[in-house]
């Protein structure tokens, strides 16, 4: 028998209510494709098996395992899934209607990787979207494969991959999958695929993201930013730069990590600012200065210097105790268990 198109991956972990209109979008969005749903049971609490059958709904392919976290939950899914390409959406996404049959053509046409725009969704746990979403986040045409990974870098709902492809990329990842890395498990798997050649191309559709009042990671931004940390320090250890497509992916890494030094709030931890722009200044490649800020930025850049010139920008920063969601115990503690840099 041939393999499915397309193999959607849904890591779950206590959201067995929201994940009902996950699979609803995704059986709305199947028409005309073969289409296979692979649901990994994160250690949830309550088995999703009973909740999915407490609800009358089937998927294709039900793994469970213990509580591992997303990358491993998503990295299960990948090991289960039997479709010729394969999209990781979270247990309260949504897709458009036009938004998997996009996805397998352009992957059918030669991408590897495909993406579409994005918006937030309104979500109710009972009775599923609430109004239009909101409005799109428009995503720019990728220059390269580095540039849609590193630069463009969208949430994890966007993007569909070729699923012999993104195998092929894990298995000789230059640093292996963590638990620190799990609140931002989709740059994991973009960290490693930058590097080497590939084809990434935008198509129609849209997918959505439930704004809901249940718990979520981007509710503590410091445990995102932290994780990122973790991957970009292991991406600058270990990544190649011996080639065209690895020293494009260092230059917009170098950009990246960067700007996410210029956004950090003031009065937020030295050992982070100092870790995150190290990454910037230790890079094999170094990025235009037009990819690292703006026309006043770039004149003061001429002059100063990027690092002096972000440091006078990032004066302009809000405080750190207006978007705190840790207290400083705990961010010690996040920052304790990260290698050396």
């Amino acid at each position: 028998m041939s393999r499915p198109d397309l193999s959607v991956v849904i890591p779950v972990y206590n959201r067995g209510a929201l994940v009902r209109h996950t699979l609803a979008s995704v059986r709305a969005a199947s028409d005309g494709l073969r289409v296979e749903t692979v649901a990994v049971d994160d250690g949830s609490t309550v088995p999703l098996s009973e909740d999915l059958a407490r609800m009358g709904i089937a998927v294709d392919r039900l793994v469970r395992q213990e509580n591992c976290g997303l990358l491993f939950a998503r990295l299960a899914g990948l090991e289960a899934a039997g479709g010729r390409h394969v999209l990781f959406l979270d247990s309260d996404d949504l897709v458009s209607a036009e938004k998997l049959r996009a996805h397998v053509a352009a992957l059918d046409a030669g991408a590897d990787v495909s993406y579409t725009d994005h918006a937030g969704q309104a979500l109710a746990d009972e009775t599923g979207p609430v109004g239009p979403h909101d409005p799109r986040e428009i995503l720019p045409d990728a220059a390269s494969v580095a540039h849609f990974f590193l630069t463009i870098q969208p949430p994890p709902h966007s993007p569909a991959f070729r699923a012999d492809y993104l195998r092929a990329r894990i298995a000789a990842a230059p640093f292996p999958p963590s638990a620190l890395y799990n609140p931002v498990a989709e740059i994991w798997f973009y960290h490693v695929c930058a590097p080497y050649p590939g084809r990434a191309v935008k198509c129609p559709g849209l997918a959505l993201i439930g704004r809901h009042p249940g718990p979520r990671l981007t509710n503590q931004w410091e445990k995102l930013a932290v994780a990122s940390l973790a991957v970009q320090e292991a991406f600058a250890r270990t990544a190649p730069a011996d080639t065209p497509e690895s020293r494009d992916a260092h230059a917009r890494f170098a950009a990246k990590a960067f700007d996410s030094w210029r956004r950090l709030p003031t009065g937020f931890s030295a050992e982070f600012r100092e870790r995150q722009l190290a990454l910037f200044r230790r890079s094999p490649a170094a990025p235009p200065l037009h990819e690292l800020g703006g026309k006043t930025f770039r004149k003061a850049a001429t002059l100063l210097g990027p690092v002096a010139a972000g440091r006078l920008f990032r004066l302009r920063n809000g405080p750190y105790s207006a978007c705190r969601t840790l207290a400083d115990a705990a961010l010690v503690a996040l920052l304790a268990r990260l290698p050396s840099p």
